[in-house]
């Protein structure tokens, strides 16, 4: 695995605007290790505290859903230091993400609050959200992003079901931890997909050091494998331009020899475009979202958000004149829209 960080690291033509552009970017416990930096240095003990304390907490939760006999599948960063970081705090993650049934939601949420966590109230709605965010009040504090679709865009996460996740996920296990994860090819999907589908400011370096690893892993056949799968789900388009963008970045140190080009159209290719504006991500949302009454559905969850999220938003004290607080919502929400 170091071998693999090194040659990445070595043949990255990535250039860093400063020491908070690469902490930004995930790479600070890696970049730290090779400069003398005294903000990396100290960005790379506060992830190995962190890594210590996340551990802790994830499996304090894991094992609760296990006796529970509640099914769930961790994904992303907390399970790629695992697979990919040789269970290392080198990399870096915000949250730790969780795929759990819808029907055991509550259930899991209430394990979660018995453990001293509670929700950050946030837009919720069935066309809007497909996760909550749940957090304790120690430091450093430990974030599980509960999800209940591998990911919030429509168009994407109806190819991935549960049930098929789960037959096909990983297992690990060490003598403190144990959870499932899902497969090297799910994996890399959804790894190239959520790079593509955040806006350019938005993405991380890392996650395309996750990509380059996850991929540098796989056999020949394995990489054959994930390419047609990525065909068949109309992600093929999402998958290859991450690749490519693998071997530009790393100045084609990765070895990617079984791309085929698909000149079908894919929903999800309108990820790869430039979308400087909010208001591309709503169109796309409404798009994917079939029948006009589930549509106005949708559009009336984004507008009429709980009191508890309007409370949040605003620090309000109290609810008593919440209803005033919706026209300044909905004026700041158009705006940003066009930013």
């Amino acid at each position: 695995m170091y071998a693999v960080i090194d040659k990445l690291i070595k043949n990255d033509t990535h250039i860093y605007s400063d020491d908070q552009d690469i902490i930004f970017q995930g790479m600070a416990p890696i970049v730290a290790r090779r400069t003398k930096s005294t903000t990396l240095s100290k960005a790379d003990l506060f992830e190995q505290v962190k890594f210590q304390n996340w551990q802790t907490k994830a499996g304090q939760l894991f094992q609760q859903l296990a006796e529970n006999n509640i099914k769930f599948l961790v994904f992303k960063g907390f399970a790629y230091s695992y697979l990919h970081y040789a269970k290392s705090h080198i990399r870096p993650y915000a949250d730790i993400d969780i795929l759990i049934q819808q029907s055991d939601y509550i259930e899991v949420e209430n394990i979660l609050q018995n453990l001293g966590y509670r929700c950050y109230p946030s837009r919720q709605g069935q066309f809007v959200s497909f996760q909550n965010s749940f957090f304790d009040e120690h430091r450093p504090q430990t974030v599980f992003d509960l999800h209940w679709q591998i990911n919030n865009r429509l168009e994407f996460h109806k190819h991935f079901p549960f049930a098929q996740l789960w037959h096909e996920a990983q297992l690990i296990k060490t003598a403190t931890i144990e959870f499932k994860t899902l497969s090297m090819m799910h994996g890399l999907v959804l790894a190239c997909f959520h790079y593509q589908a955040h806006r350019e400011a938005d993405r991380k370096h890392i996650w395309l050091y996750d990509i380059a690893i996850m991929w540098t892993q796989m056999s020949s056949s394995q990489q054959q494998q994930c390419l047609l799968f990525a065909q068949s789900i109309q992600q093929s388009k999402i998958v290859n331009t991450t690749l490519i963008l693998l071997q530009k970045t790393f100045n084609n140190c990765i070895d990617i020899n079984n791309i085929s080009h698909n000149n079908q159209h894919e929903n999800t290719e309108t990820y790869l475009k430039k979308r400087p504006k909010k208001v591309v991500d709503i169109h796309n949302r409404l798009k994917n979202i079939h029948g006009l009454r589930n549509k106005t559905k949708f559009i009336a969850e984004y507008l009429f958000q709980s009191k508890a999220y309007m409370q949040n938003r605003y620090k309000l004290s109290s609810r008593k004149w919440i209803y005033l607080y919706y026209p300044k919502m909905w004026l700041q929400d158009i705006l940003k829209l066009f930013k």
